[in-house]
Order: structure tokens, then C-alpha cells, then sequence
């Protein structure tokens, strides 16, 4: 009896020990594929990154080529000068990695948007640039028309492929760990082990996965929206997607300085959601930045941006919140004009004022008009301009927080520039529930005090 006891302890250790060790051959054959496929995935991701600014450089060409057009004048090219010399490296990038991981059929989508690009070149862009009121100047328009749906249709294309490879890896993971968990669910001490090693690799896979999609998130949001250093000015963003996608859409915050004095502050909002209202949102920042060259009241720059938007728009729905301040350093005055934008708030101290709106939203009709307003700061006065995505926040019976509920939370915040922000970002997220509604874009400018020296000093907050 003992005998056998022992026999079978033998036999059942042995069993467990031949288990064991075919588990964890297993278990490394299955981390190791596990980690290649993330690998794989990673690469594809960053690829893929790469597509989305190639495709953001044609939607620059196109917008400075669409606003010099409509508006006649020549400083609207500057996103297309800019675009233009950075469109082949990046396309090189994108067709070596398809070479690298045999992707042929990225090939001929490939060729084909390098082709096509170059003839919209030198075929549409060139010659209205250059002859803009030419006799065929109808004509040229046409077929860029053509040649841009054809290279749309060329990303559309690059764009499945890239998303197949990625769901193939992510495809190749979900099996592997089924696999993993199959093979070991006969013996307890085994299951126990796939499944640790199993989790332990799942986890680090959905962590390096949110890592990297929060890195596509800030490169695609910080093509749109960003702010020029200045000396006299701390200040402080925050942006919040209402949806768990790729944050393309339609908020922007600028600050831009426009001469030695002079800066642009601009918080916009435009209808609607993903490449059509990323379109716009850049023709709004670069038309504006533009049009203040020129002229020094916000109500006339955005008059002329108005008529320019609505001659320009592809879809006849489309309209922009918009509140545009000009800044001067020499005497710390603030003249601002706010179409329809109604989040916009001024601190000082401990009081909060709510700077009125002066015109109607852009996009309605060309002949409305818009009015500017001066306000003379003082060091430490604070701008809070936000999205309607602050005031509009609803808490769980659905009640709007309101421009006195976001003017009472300024109030009680942090008074330095990026903590009042992050506050009142995590403010929206506990009054809502964590349910964010809307897009939430926010810019707080701090001006700095002045030194014995005269010279202001400051410096961003990120």
C-alpha cells in the first residue's frame, strides 16, 4: 500500500513535473510570439503615424491653396510652403517600412499618391499660384478636384491596409492567449500558471497599446493647437475628447506672436467631428493668423475671416465659435472680439468677470458684423477661454454647470496658469460623472509682472 502510495506519488509528480516543464516550454514559446506580435503592432502603429501626418501635410497644401484663392492674398500660401518640402520624406518613411515588412499590396496605393501628388503640383497648384485669375483657372480647379479624390482614395486604401495588419496582430495575440489557456486548463497548478503569465503579458500589451495611442493623440491634437513662447505671458492648456477615438476634430487654441508687440490669443470651436472639421480648423487658424497681419481690430479681421469661411466652406452647414484677442505688451491691453463664444472669463484676484460676446457666430452670413472690445490688464490678471465644453458639462439629473458654475470654480481654483486648468478639467470630470459630453479645449493666460528692469518676466507652463 505504501508502496504503491509512493508509486503513485512518483507517477503523478512525474506526470506534474513533465506537465510543468511542457507548460513553461509552452508558456516562453507563447510569450515569445506574444512579443513579437506586439512588436509587429507597435510598428504598424507608428507607420501608421506617418500616414496621418502625410495625409495632414496634403490637407495643408490644399487649405493655403483654397484660402490664397478665396481671399486673394499671397500670405495664406504660408501652410503650403510649409507642408510642401516635407511631403516626400515623410511618403519615403511610410514606402520603406513597406518594403521592410512586405507589405505589397501598400505599393501601388503608394506609387500612385507620390504620382498623383506631383501632378496636382504641377498641374493645379503651380499655375494658380501663379496665374490665379487666369482664363483657365476653372479648369485647373477642376481637376485638382479629381486628382485630390483620386489621392483620398489612395489613403483610403493605405489606410485599410494598415488597420489590417494591426487587427491581425492584435488577432494573432487573442489566439495565442486562448491557445495558452487551452492547452494548460486540464491541470489546476498548470491553468494557474498560463493564466498568471497570460495576464502579466496582457496587461504590459494594453498598457504599451494606451501609451501609444495616447502619443498618436498629442501629435495629431499638437498640429492644430499650440502656443509661441513670450516673455510676458505663463500659460496653461488642457484638452479633453469626448470620445475614445483619435482626437481629430474640430477645437483649437493658438497663441501666436505677430510682431515685436503684438500677439494673436485665439480659441475656436468648429462644427462637426473628424477630417472635415480638421480641414476647417486649420484653414481658421491660418486665415486668421493671416488677416491679423494686416489689420490690428479683431471685429474687422474676423468680418473678413467671415466672408472668407462662408465662400470657402464645403459643406454650407458648417460655422465656427470663435473669441480672438490681440495682445499688445506696451501698454498690457487686451482688444478682443468674440463671435457667439461665451466661455471666456477674466480673473483678478479673487474676482471673476465674464467677458461678453461682441458678434454672432461665424458662418451665418456674409454680411454680419462684428464688434471688439478693450480691455487694459494689470500684472497677475488671469484669461480663462474654454470650449463649450466646460459650461455645457451636465451632472446625472442632466443640469448644465453655466457659465456661474464655471465662473465659481475659476474663482476657488489654483491661481497659477496649467493647476487651474488640470482643475478645472478634473472638475468637469466629477461633475459629469465621467461622462464627457463635448470636447473640452481649454487656454488660461497669465500675464507676468514687471521687474525692476522693465523686461517682464514668465515663462510657459509646458
Amino acid at each position: 500500500m505504501t508502496s504503491r502510495s509512493l508509486g503513485g506519488t512518483f507517477v503523478a509528480g512525474a506526470i506534474l513535473a513533465i506537465a510543468l516543464g511542457i507548460s513553461v516550454f509552452g508558456s516562453i514559446i507563447t510569450y515569445s510570439e506574444l512579443n513579437a506580435s506586439f512588436d509587429r503592432e507597435i510598428a504598424v502603429a507608428r507607420a501608421r503615424d506617418q500616414y496621418a501626418l502625410l495625409y495632414r501635410l496634403t490637407l495643408d497644401e490644399e487649405t493655403g491653396l483654397r484660402g490664397y484663392l478665396a481671399a486673394g492674398q499671397k500670405s495664406f500660401l504660408r501652410p503650403y510652403y510649409d507642408a510642401r518640402p516635407r511631403f516626400d520624406p515623410t511618403w519615403r518613411q511610410i514606402e520603406r517600412f513597406a518594403r521592410a515588412t512586405n507589405l505589397s499590396e501598400a505599393a501601388v496605393p503608394l506609387r500612385d499618391l507620390r504620382t498623383t501628388h506631383r501632378r496636382w503640383l504641377r498641374e493645379v497648384s503651380d499655375p494658380l499660384i501663379g496665374h490665379p485669375t487666369a482664363p483657365s483657372a476653372l479648369a485647373w480647379q477642376k481637376h485638382g478636384k479629381f486628382l485630390t479624390d483620386r489621392m483620398r482614395g489612395d489613403f483610403h486604401r493605405l489606410d485599410n491596409v494598415l488597420q489590417g495588419q494591426i487587427n491581425a496582430a492584435v488577432n494573432t495575440a487573442r489566439t495565442l492567449l486562448i491557445r495558452a489557456s487551452t492547452s494548460t486548463a486540464a491541470l489546476i497548478l498548470l491553468f494557474g500558471l498560463a493564466a498568471l503569465v497570460a495576464d502579466i503579458v496582457r496587461s504590459r500589451t494594453q498598457v504599451a497599446l494606451e501609451k501609444e495611442r495616447n502619443v498618436a493623440d498629442t501629435l495629431q491634437r499638437a498640429f492644430l493647437s499650440g502656443w509661441d513662447v513670450l516673455p510676458y505671458l505663463r500659460v496653461g492648456t488642457a484638452y479633453v475628447s469626448a470620445t475614445g477615438e483619435t482626437a481629430i476634430g474640430g477645437d483649437l487654441f493658438d497663441v501666436h506672436r505677430l510682431d515685436e508687440h503684438r500677439s494673436i490669443v485665439l480659441v475656436a470651436d468648429v462644427s462637426g467631428k473628424g477630417i472635415g472639421a480638421a480641414v476647417e480648423t486649420a484653414f481658421v487658424k491660418y486665415s486668421v493668423r493671416a488677416l491679423a497681419d494686416d489689420d490690428n481690430d479683431p471685429g474687422v479681421i474676423l468680418e473678413k475671416f467671415n466672408r472668407s469661411f462662408i465662400r470657402s466652406a464645403t459643406d454650407l452647414g458648417s460655422f465656427v465659435v470663435v473669441f480672438l484677442g490681440l495682445l499688445d505688451d506696451r501698454d498690457l491691453s487686451l482688444r478682443y472680439a468674440s463671435a457667439g463664444h461665451g466661455p471666456a472669463y477674466l480673473r483678478r484676484g479673487s474676482d471673476v468677470e465674464q467677458l461678453p460676446v461682441t458678434g454672432p457666430v461665424v458662418g451665418l452670413a456674409p454680411e454680419n458684423t462684428f464688434f471688439s472690445t478693450r480691455v487694459a490688464l494689470q500684472p497677475g490678471d488671469t484669461l480663462i477661454v474654454a470650449t463649450d465644453g466646460l459650461t455645457e458639462a451636465r451632472d446625472n439629473t442632466g443640469t448644465m454647470l453655466q457659465d456661474e458654475g464655471a465662473m465659481r470654480w475659476i474663482r476657488s481654483s489654483s491661481p497659477e496658469p496649467q493647476p487651474l486648468a488640470d482643475d478645472l478639467v478634473r472638475r468637469v470630470s466629477v461633475y459629469s460623472g465621467g461622462r464627457i459630453a463635448d470636447d473640452l479645449a481649454l487656454l488660461v493666460i497669465q500675464v507676468t509682472p514687471v521687474g525692476a528692469s522693465g523686461e517682464r518676466r514668465g515663462r510657459p507652463e509646458r
